[in-house]
């Protein structure tokens, strides 16, 4: 029998091994974290393993809360049938006592039942949802809570306590190191107000156009005499020289190879402006100070969990909405006036420099 959200606080006996599933995307995983700290805050002894993907499984390393990484790949490793029959068998042996299914996703819930485990945590939504054992019931509607805030309430049916709504990602000391030889190859000097930019996001309806952030880029240089790094990932490419070339001023373009040499040299930057997107959710886990740009995603639910970051957005009639059905060609990002922009890039660049 299912348990609902009335009965928050349920500490589970004998637990020594929790799977935590969380194949999505690098933003989600990150936003997990704080509820995977409260799971090992109520859980000491049990052994953690999260479930990623290998898109957003680097973000773990170094994480304290976690054991060990699992990388379940659809793409490649795992593409066949019979590759995940054999993956989800290991998995049954592996005997979890607990599988918390944080990622809302009817694969989730039947890899939690395929597990094995005693106990099978999920949110009441998707296929296979009667298979779970406890389960949150509530909804959530747009611009009311945080993804962080999501999961902890999963979690706090079988938790007590709180945990520090902060997102977790460690830099190791070699990466760091690593960052700043790469800032010198390309002509950047230690002691430079280095601004990181990052025009490029998961879906065309997420970007602020490249000549808006190109003309921004160059008042940033020429009133704040910034030093501008463009990042860009798969498929960016031409994106990133697009704004580099409709520049007046001069800037370094950037393709991380990783996700964890994203973060180290993120970490490097004096401020971000980004769209909303995985690079915006590191900035924040790394307290980065933050222009973070939104269009019609629900900036509620996913804004950048840091104190030093702020939202820039255009309120419009028609939110909330369904970004891919869009019938006025995504005025909210596409219209988005660079004064809200510069505005607020500025008045984070003031406080950085008093």
């Amino acid at each position: 029998m299912s348990l609902s959200s009335s009965q928050n606080g349920e500490i589970l006996r004998d637990i020594d091994k929790i799977l935590i599933i969380r194949t999505d995307g690098i933003g989600d995983l990150l936003n997990s974290t704080p509820a995977i700290a409260l799971l090992h805050q109520n859980y000491p002894s049990a052994e953690i393993t999260v479930l990623a993907s290998s898109l957003n499984a680097p973000v773990l390393v170094g994480n304290p809360d976690v054991d060990k990484v699992l990388v379940f790949d659809r793409q490649r490793e795992h593409r066949g049938l019979s590759e995940q029959i054999h993956f989800m068998n290991g998995l049954r042996k592996e005997k979890y006592n607990l599988v918390v299914a944080m990622q809302t996703a009817s694969l989730s819930h039947c890899i939690a039942f395929l597990s094995g485990a005693t106990y099978r945590l999920g949110r009441y939504q998707k296929r296979f949802k009667s298979t779970l054992t406890h389960t949150w019931r509530g909804r959530y509607r747009k611009g009311e809570t945080h993804e962080a805030d999501r999961n902890l309430d999963l979690v706090r049916l079988i938790c007590q306590g709180e945990s520090e709504r902060k997102l977790v990602f460690n830099l190791l000391p070699d990466e760091i190191r690593t960052a700043e030889t790469g800032l010198e190859s390309l002509g950047i000097s230690n002691g430079t107000f280095l601004i990181g930019m990052h025009p490029g996001g998961s879906s065309f309806d997420k970007r602020w156009p490249e000549e808006q952030y190109a003309a921004l880029a160059d008042r940033l240089v020429q009133q704040y005499d910034a030093t501008i790094l463009i990042f860009y990932g798969p498929d960016e490419e031409e994106l990133a020289d697009n704004i580099q070339k409709s520049m007046q001023s001069d800037a370094a373009v950037y393709a991380p190879e990783t996700i964890r040499g994203l973060g180290a040299m993120l970490s490097c930057c004096d401020m971000f402006v980004c769209n909303d997107s995985g690079p915006m959710h590191l900035a924040a886990a790394l307290d980065i100070p933050t222009t973070a740009i939104f269009g019609p995603t629900d900036h509620v639910a996913w804004h950048p969990m840091s104190e030093n970051a702020s939202v820039v957005r255009r309120d419009m009639p028609c939110w909330p909405c369904s970004a891919h059905k869009c019938k006025i060609g995504w005025e909210c990002t596409k219209k988005l006036p660079i004064e809200m922009v510069w505005n607020t890039t500025s008045m984070t660049i003031k406080a950085i420099q008093k």
